[in-house]
């Protein structure tokens, strides 16, 4: 069974989750192509549900 992950390329979000919900992040890494900063979280129902919050905002 795959799991499901979330690319994070926003700071501010990567922050919320990080700091906020105390979402502990999978790794931190460069998109080869765009060189774009990520950060990588498992996704789970506390995630999605910390998503929804962060967009209602």
């Amino acid at each position: 069974m795959a799991k499901n992950y979330f690319f994070c390329y926003d700071k501010r979000l990567r922050d919320f989750l990080r700091y906020e919900k105390n979402i502990d992040y999978i790794c931190e890494g460069r998109h080869l192509k765009t060189g774009m900063i990520f950060t990588l979280f498992e996704r789970t129902e506390f995630l999605n549900q910390a998503l929804q919050e962060y967009k209602n905002r």
